[in-house]
């Protein structure tokens, strides 16, 4: 029995011992584990990040795009509708300018007309006068000829014949001629204040149908009508590039690596076991 219980003994002893020989080891084991386990979490988190970013861009972009596009619509429906207004002014304005344009041909033609048959009018009455002139000058000649033949036959009934009736004649006869001339040269400026007349009532008539004016319709642009917004191109951002995972993998083997020779290297030589 003693014998058994000092071959325990002596089989627990090297065990503890050995641990506490391999404490080291099992230290560097447990800090690779940690440094691993650390390059692990900062490259989830790295990433995670990344991924926060490439959302933020995203939705920053999107945002812009979106209120850019409503923009652009709000932009166009507002010179839409102006130029609706501005085209349905244009057409009324052109309506306007042809009904005062036919109105004032109308007018225009009534003031010719009235100025021509008054024109007309006034030309009757300037020939009327003319030839009541020329009628009554003619009635004074033929007066004159009248009374001459009249106190002819009276010195004929009376017996007064001869130089005296001869002396009479030529007396009439000289006061004929003096009075044909003078018909002559009145008729003659009568006929040229006619013409002169007439001439004036002539631009009278003229100035009175210039008077009424053609009206010539103003000149007015068509309103341009506008382009739809065209569609917006744009470049997406690109995503922030993350962690590389071939990066992780070489970082984490080579922990491994340091890890497993740090605890190869605090292991007990065969010396030591020989002890």
């Amino acid at each position: 029995m003693a014998n058994e219980n000092q071959a325990a003994s002596t089989s627990s002893t090297p065990t503890e011992s050995g641990f506490w020989d391999n404490f080291e080891g099992v230290t560097s084991l447990a800090t690779g584990g940690l440094k691993i386990a650390t390059q692990i979490f900062g490259y989830q988190e790295a990433k995670a990040r990344a991924q926060i970013q490439t959302a933020e861009r995203q939705r920053a972009y999107w945002t812009q795009w979106a209120q850019t596009n409503r923009e652009n619509y709000r932009q166009y429906e507002y010179q839409l509708r102006s130029w609706y207004r501005s085209s349905d002014y244009v057409s009324k304005f052109r309506q306007y300018q042809t009904d005062l344009q036919k109105q004032a041909a109308t007018f225009k033609g009534e003031v010719s007309t009235a100025a021509t048959e008054n024109f007309a009018r006034q030309l009757v009455d300037l020939e009327g006068r003319f030839y009541e002139e020329e009628a009554r000058d003619e009635m004074r000649m033929n007066t004159l000829m009248i009374d001459k033949f009249v106190k002819e036959n009276k010195k004929a009934a009376t017996g007064q014949v001869g130089r005296t009736v001869t002396r009479l004649n030529n007396q009439y006869n000289q006061r004929y001629l003096t009075n044909l001339s003078n018909r002559q040269i009145t008729r003659e400026f009568r006929i040229a204040d006619k013409q002169s007349a007439a001439q004036a009532l002539e631009v009278a008539r003229q100035n009175t149908v210039n008077s009424a004016k053609f009206y010539t319709p103003q000149p007015i642009a068509d309103p341009i009508k506008p382009m739809a917004p065209a569609k917006i191109t744009a470049i997406e951002p690109a995503k922030v590039q993350g962690p590389s995972g071939s990066a992780l993998a070489l970082s984490i083997g080579e922990t491994a690596i340091n890890t497993l020779m740090d605890y190869k290297d605090s292991l007990p030589s065969a010396d030591d076991s020989e002890e």
